[in-house]
């Protein structure tokens, strides 16, 4: 099975951008040939789909990577390193490379993953993904169609 996975938080705008991108494939019906999931700010869900029978999974999330607000990367955890501080581990943690780590550390059977990272224009409180982001909404929602469906 192949599983495309919206991580973030509704109410931080364009921290919800992976969980839009998923909301929006499911709602228009995209998920063909892999399941498409929400698991929010709840990163440890991670953890329930890292299996022997996980062909692939692209995670969508909100990432800081020095770019212009709604710039996009796809990359692999191994090719980056987590600078985020975090309180720990915990059910709501927000960074899903320490949760990989940790997998990983735990003998988890990690899968081919590759993660489609966008860069915020804001992650103040508020429901709405910034202007950036809403303007190339649309483009998310073809790159990651495209990678989940890559190889298949």
């Amino acid at each position: 099975m192949r599983y495309l996975i919206g991580i973030g938080s509704y109410q931080m705008a364009d921290d919800s951008i992976g969980l839009r991108v998923v909301e929006h494939i499911i709602q228009n019906g995209l998920d063909k040939g892999f399941e498409a999931v929400d698991i929010a700010d709840e990163g440890t869900r991670l953890l329930s789909y890292l299996e022997h029978e996980t062909e692939k999974i692209v995670l969508i999330d909100a990432v800081d990577l020095g770019l212009a607000a709604g710039e996009y990367r796809l990359f692999e955890p191994k090719d980056v390193e987590t600078t985020k501080e975090t309180a720990g581990l915990t059910t709501h943690e927000g960074d899903a490379l320490k949760i990989l780590e940790f997998a990983r550390n735990l003998g988890y059977f990690i899968p081919p993953l590759t993660i489609l990272g966008i860069q915020p224009g804001t992650l103040e409180p508020g429901m709405e993904l910034s202007p950036a982001l809403q303007e190339r909404f649309d483009t998310y929602v073809e790159v990651a169609l495209k990678e989940i469906k890559q190889d298949e």
